[in-house]
């Protein structure tokens, strides 16, 4: 039996986030594992508007859950046709808490993400979903931190 056989995998959609993708295919590949694609849509806030505004808030989430949804279908259909397993996740709430809970619901191996690197007060002062996932995943975590574009 693999020693690794699920691995989650975080995307907001950027392409910052979709850094973290070419390794986890890649470990996917070599370990024999299934990749997991996880969405965390963070709940509409409430609104102040002015009398006789009128938003459809249920409309909304519904067309974001549906844009998000295609979004993970375009990216598992990519990967999966480079010969994996991959599973598409839609969690609402706080990013960091949906992906730790997704990961252990799915009794995930490894969580692979992208993160900004900020170190010291940088991290202290604006907080890092890839921080707060570290510090309460129960499996190891691997942060892909992308190339930054060179000098002119």
């Amino acid at each position: 039996m693999a020693w690794m056989q699920r691995i989650l995998v975080p995307l907001d959609g950027s392409a910052f986030a979709e850094v973290a993708l070419p390794h986890a295919v890649a470990l996917a590949k070599q370990t024999g594992a299934s990749l997991t694609l996880l969405s965390v849509l963070a709940p509409l806030p409430p609104a102040v508007l002015p009398q006789g505004t009128y938003l459809d808030w249920p409309k909304m989430q519904r067309d974001l859950h549906a844009e998000t949804r295609a979004y993970l279908d375009g990216v598992r259909q990519r990967v999966a046709a480079e010969g994996l397993v991959v599973g598409v996740d839609l969690r609402e709430g706080d990013a960091a808490g949906a992906i730790v809970d997704t990961a252990q619901a799915l009794r995930a191996d490894v969580i692979v993400m992208a993160t900004h690197g900020r170190s010291g007060l940088g991290r202290w002062t604006l907080g890092s979903v890839a921080d707060r996932v570290v510090r309460s995943a129960r499996m190891p975590v691997l942060l892909i931190r992308p190339q930054e574009a060179p000098a002119e």
